[in-house]
């Protein structure tokens, strides 16, 4: 395993305990999260502008809005970590809000996720055209998968809506991918359109990604990484860095390893593991392994960092949710 592998390993740690110790209550899920955003954004933790913006988030949302609860910690640690002015970056997704509800957005506990994402990769004199294309990429998404597409598709049509692909041409890639998947043995649903969504930002052909997806998730099986269809969104990402590059795939494996043995972690599971760690592996590729004559060109670069950013915060919502659900019928 490389040394700067293990060394981030060991600071997200370090920041776990941290961040655990100051927020006691929070979700032990979303202290993870939180941990690892701090360190993909190279931050230092500060408590006291998370605070700050935690209120203004409370003094300008509903007592039930999707932009409290379990969201707030993890929004106020995205927009803390990426901002120096966090609180005026809220503001705006609150103008952002209105414009995504006014285009057919619903409220539900994506939308701030989907939100961020549109922050992060709009600039502000495009936010009008983009919500539009955004909805009606999820409305193609939903002619074609009616059962399948709902409000966890929200982030992904955002980041989507941001590409230069025609929307036509946008669809085209999604549809073929996910044929592709299947064909390459991947079971129908929610969880491989999600995947294919995710591939579709890949410049190469689409039967090419399928196949290569296919064989990171062999690979990943034949290390004892065998992951459930909640974190395929970890073999989109690195299916997309990994193109003449087996060296991801082993930094991969070998961190995820690695996770699975620290105490705090091992609890989450193989699938989380390989969820963040394929994070870390994405973002570090991103750093240091791409230049300007990649196919994954610098503008997809943003793209990924914030698939990585929307997706695992979407995941670990959708896993809180479920164990709230799981407890609430059992007690």
């Amino acid at each position: 395993m490389k040394s700067e592998l293990k060394n981030k390993a060991d600071h997200m740690l370090e920041l776990y305990m941290k961040i655990s110790k100051d927020y006691k209550w929070e979700n032990n899920l979303s202290l993870h999260f939180a941990a690892l955003t701090y360190l993909i954004k190279n931050k230092q933790f500060d408590k006291e502008k998370i605070e700050d913006l935690k209120k203004v988030i409370k003094d300008n949302t509903g007592l039930f809005s999707n932009y409290r609860g379990n969201t707030m910690f993890i929004l106020s640690m995205l927009l803390c970590s990426e901002f120096d002015e966090p609180k005026e970056k809220f503001i705006k997704m609150m103008n952002f809000d209105k414009k995504l509800n006014n285009e057919g957005f619903k409220n539900n506990m994506y939308l701030p996720i989907a939100n961020y994402a549109l922050l992060l990769t709009c600039e502000e004199n495009l936010i009008d055209s983009r919500i539009k294309k955004s909805y009606e990429i999820y409305g193609e998404m939903k002619k074609n998968h009616p059962w399948l597409t709902g409000g966890d598709d929200y982030p992904l049509c955002v980041v989507l809506a941001g590409s230069d692909k025609p929307l036509d041409t946008n669809i085209k890639d999604i549809e073929e991918c996910y044929k592709f998947l299947n064909e390459e043995g991947f079971y129908k649903g929610n969880s491989l359109q999600f995947l294919s969504h995710i591939l579709s930002f890949g410049e190469e052909y689409n039967r090419s990604k399928a196949a290569r997806c296919l064989e990171i998730y062999k690979t990943l099986k034949e290390n004892k990484l065998r992951i459930d269809s909640n974190y395929y969104a970890a073999l989109g990402l690195v299916t997309l860095i990994s193109k003449d590059n087996n060296e991801a795939v082993q930094d991969l494996i070998d961190l995820a390893q690695y996770l699975n043995k620290l105490k705090k972690y091992k609890w989450l599971g193989k699938g989380m593991n390989v969820l963040i760690a394929s994070a870390i592996v994405c973002k570090e590729y991103i750093e240091d392994k791409m230049n300007q004559n990649d196919l994954i060109s610098t503008t997809l670069g943003i793209s990924i960092e914030t698939l990585i950013a929307a997706q695992t915060a979407a995941t670990i919502a959708a896993v809180t949710a479920s164990t709230a659900a799981i407890t609430a019928a059992t007690s």
